[in-house]
């Protein structure tokens, strides 16, 4: 994937004392394969090879059998709105008011949260399309979010 500028919507490394975003590397984060992934433009999730179950968010235990028998799986190109809010006020650092959020339905039966971004909020409707759009952060490491399609 080519390197993006910084979005708005990214947060400032210098805005906390905390670091909100996820480590993303192997001696961090035993998920470091979805990392990869949005890196690539695949948002993926695992599935458990033993009962079937897939997982969200991705894990490395499989919460219906208790398998580690797990493999990365991607997500359908698109997702449907299934329902939506505004945020008018009090959105967190690095967002603009109005923020639209999401609740996103995708045809493998997972339901993802998420904050649309790149989008006018009266564009916004349940039963739209979305798609991925993962976006840099800093110090090398990615985040992703949904933008109408």
């Amino acid at each position: 994937m080519a390197k993006q500028e910084i979005q708005d919507y990214i947060i400032d490394p210098n805005v906390y004392v905390c670091d909100p975003v996820p480590q993303e590397t192997p001696d961090q984060n035993r998920i470091y394969p979805f990392y990869d992934h949005l890196r690539e433009g695949r948002l993926t999730t695992t599935r458990c090879k033993d009962c079937g179950h897939i997982m969200w968010p991705p894990r490395i235990v499989c919460p219906e059998c208790i398998s580690d028998n797990l493999e990365w799986e991607d997500f359908p190109p698109t997702g449907k709105i299934y329902a939506f809010t505004v945020q008018v006020g009090g959105v967190p650092p690095g967002f603009k008011a109005p923020l639209v959020y999401a609740l996103i339905d995708f045809d493998n039966g997972i339901r993802i949260i998420s904050p649309l971004v790149d989008t006018d909020p009266d564009d916004v409707a349940v039963g739209k399309e979305v798609v991925l759009k993962v976006v840099d952060a800093p110090r090398d490491r990615v985040l992703f979010f949904f933008k109408l399609k």
